[in-house]
């Protein structure tokens, strides 16, 4: 398990990279371009590649990439389709050829057609981002909060999109805490969370990645509210107890909160490790 952060890229790999160092993580996520803008820069032929070298010489092991939120696979609008699913691949791409070890994305919206009758035309977006994607650059999918027409807000629907990716090794999940509390999955009962937990194992084996958010809304809101950790309806220690279990034992833990409005902080790094250190 690492501790990480979602940071700026703002100034480029060294930017992250002592972002990253600043609040001593040793995971970081980022956005390769302004996930609100269709506009993509694709990594330089002379810098592709040497990002996670140089994320590695400076003791950040893991660099993961979440995608633009403009992205919906789902969508039955032709032209918002289309950019989705080109911009997907052009994500995808860059991170491949940059080593970068995931991409992180939302799976959409089917607008009120229904989850069932929206998937060929989800798999058709996401298939030439597929291509592009590896056991060293894997795609995966986060859940979602459960709001409006949101694809991805149980286990049982993450399972039928992946089942339309024929890569296995290529493709899994992305578990954000607040979006399972906001869709129902109530992980202030141990039971509850153990019962998840175990189902998360079964369908999916390793989680790679946490999204490790208190919630600023109440159970089964399906609104996606972040909140510092201990601050939210969920709680600190009902967040430590999940993450404590066997499927996150290899993830790669990233606070999402909002910290003083800006992100993560020194702070919010420094209480989950003494929060993980307790529990050892």
């Amino acid at each position: 398990m690492r501790v990480g952060a979602h940071v700026s890229a703002a100034g480029g790999v060294d930017g992250l990279i002592q972002r990253a160092n600043s609040l001593g993580v040793e995971a970081a996520q980022f956005f390769l371009s302004s996930p609100r803008t269709w506009k993509f820069r694709p990594i330089a032929p002379s810098v592709a590649g040497k990002t996670k070298a140089v994320a590695l010489a400076q003791g950040v092991q893991r660099l993961v990439v979440h995608a633009s939120y403009l992205i919906n696979l789902g969508s039955d609008d032709p032209v918002l389709a289309g950019k989705s699913s080109e911009l997907l691949a052009a994500v995808m791409r860059a991170a491949s050829a940059d080593q970068l070890s995931a991409v992180v994305l939302h799976p959409g919206s089917h607008k009120g057609h229904g989850f069932d009758a929206s998937l060929d035309r989800w798999f058709s977006g996401v298939e030439p981002g597929l291509g592009f994607a590896s056991a060293d650059t894997r795609l995966l999918l986060e859940n979602t909060a459960g709001g409006g027409a949101s694809m991805g807000r149980s286990v049982q629907e993450l399972r039928a999109l992946l089942d339309l990716c024929a890569r296995p090794d290529a493709v899994g999940i992305c578990i954000d805490t607040q979006h399972l509390f906001a869709a129902g999955y109530d992980l202030r009962d141990r039971g509850v969370a153990s019962e998840l937990a175990a189902q998360l194992l079964s369908e999916f084996g390793d989680i790679p990645v946490v999204h490790l958010n208190d919630s600023a809304t109440e159970l089964g809101s399906a609104h996606d509210r972040h909140a510092n950790l201990g601050e939210g309806a969920i709680g600190l220690e009902a967040l430590i107890d999940f993450i404590g279990h066997e499927v996150f034992r290899f993830a790669d833990i990233i606070l999402e909160v909002p910290g003083s409005g800006d992100g993560p902080r020194v702070e919010d790094v420094s209480l989950l490790r003494e929060a993980l250190k307790q529990r050892e």
